[in-house]
């Protein structure tokens, strides 16, 4: 009889033992079948929606290469995207939708200097990491900083003295200076004058101006500057801004061979849109299609493998604004492998002073600003082969292109300045 009992319950705590187990075994294969949740806000409406479609390209692109190597800490990356509409209320309501509902792991977005900055106050407030992959205002990282966010591109003061050190080398002496009135507009004049200054001395402003968002007539502008007679204009204008600008500037009778500057020219709508009237245009920029490293004609290669089949041209390269959010989001992946965690805490002590090797050059982080410090390239728009575009595809695609000779600018020589004026911590 006692046997029996003994019996009884040695098998009842090995199937006690079993079901445990079991049970434990479906939790821990839950927990390995999580995906790691990434929040995209982008515009994906209105008159600046393209800029949403190609950073969106990019960050879908990265997101894929990592969850084809195994993912990120052993997980899948699952993206939840919204449409911020070019509205930084939409974009903090749906960035807490974000956070709070969709319980997303980290933030990211970057078309729109007041979004950004709307996302830095999020991040902070809601202690979730936030990767900035295309915001450029420099007070996003200086009186507008949070911890929780990462700058993973240029700044306006990089735009502006890369443009500089570029121009450096060019016969221009007289520059007009005109720019969208918001923050990233008015930080890049502000910039530009300031390296124009220390760069090339004998220079001199002989006009500036500051216009409202899609505008449709600059005729009033082109006036003012056509009276002060520069020898070249420049603008970090972009978008429908860009085109009617330097369009209405060439029917005006700034024709080319006349110059400008303009930090986000290399890109393909604009140009397809000027066609001729964009040849000699300078630009700078953190990231080119035209540097000629095996890995980067690697990524290039696997990029449009991926889109060449698109039937939007805007992303059929991995050109300009496109290129810089995939290393951007790949080196934000790799800190987070290195931290092994994604306790915001802990990546951000991996973040700071982390460096990465990408196909254009090493980029770091520093630490006192979480602002990434990166070479960039100048260059000029050229006519003639377009070996990107033109037919490469569609036979009816042709437009002007960044030419093959690049200018390195040093990463040394475009970094802001890690001041306490500029942001306390760094001291």
């Amino acid at each position: 009889m006692e046997l029996r009992f003994v019996k009884k319950q040695v098998i009842c705590s090995v199937c006690f033992l079993l079901t445990v187990g079991l049970i434990a075994g479906f939790s821990l294969n839950a927990t390995a079948a999580e995906t790691i949740k990434v929040g995209l806000l982008e515009t994906f409406s209105g008159p600046f929606e393209f800029g949403g479609r190609l950073h969106a390209a990019g960050v879908k692109f990265a997101v894929d290469e990592q969850n084809a190597k195994g993912g990120l800490l052993g997980r899948k990356i699952e993206l939840i995207t919204e449409d911020t509409e070019f509205k930084p209320d939409v974009a903090t309501r749906k960035a807490k939708k974000l956070i709070l509902e969709d319980k997303v792991n980290l933030l990211c977005q970057g078309f729109g200097a007041p979004i950004s900055i709307a996302l830095n106050r999020v991040a902070t407030e809601y202690k979730t990491l936030y990767i900035n992959y295309a915001g450029a205002a420099d007070e996003l990282q200086g009186k507008e900083f949070s911890r929780y966010a990462f700058r993973v591109c240029q700044t306006t003061y990089a735009l502006s003295k890369g443009m500089v050190k570029y121009l450096a080398t060019k016969p221009y002496r007289r520059f007009y200076l005109i720019n969208q009135d918001f923050a990233s507009g008015r930080d890049t004049s502000a910039r530009f004058k300031e390296n124009l200054k220390a760069s090339i001395p004998d220079a001199v402003i002989v006009g500036e101006d500051f216009h409202p968002f899609n505008l449709k007539d600059f005729g009033p502008y082109i006036t003012k500057i056509m009276a002060a007679k520069p020898d070249i204009i420049f603008t970090s204008n972009f978008g429908t801004d860009l085109t009617n600008l330097i369009s209405q500037a060439r029917a005006f009778g700034l024709k080319a061979p006349f110059p400008f500057a303009a930090t986000f020219i290399a890109d393909p709508y604009p140009l397809n849109e000027l066609k001729d009237d964009a040849v000699g245009i300078y630009y700078a920029h953190m990231y080119s299609l035209r540097v000629k490293t095996p890995e980067n004609e690697n990524m290039i290669a696997r990029f449009h493998g991926q889109h060449k089949t698109d039937k939007d041209f805007l992303t059929w390269w991995p050109f300009g604004n496109i290129g810089q959010v995939i290393l951007g989001m790949q080196m934000a992946f790799a800190a987070i492998e290195k931290a092994g965690s994604l306790d915001p805490e802990k990546i951000i002590q991996t973040f700071e002073g982390f460096e990465y090797k990408t196909p254009v050059g090493l980029w770091s982080m520093r630490a006192c600003d979480h602002q990434l410090i990166m070479p960039m390239f100048g260059g000029t728009i050229e006519g003639g082969p377009n070996p990107f575009f033109n037919g490469s595809i569609r036979s009816d695609v042709k437009f002007p292109w960044e030419g093959p000779n690049l200018v390195t600018i040093r990463a040394n020589e475009v970094t802001i300045p890690a001041t306490p004026s500029y942001n306390p911590r760094c001291k």
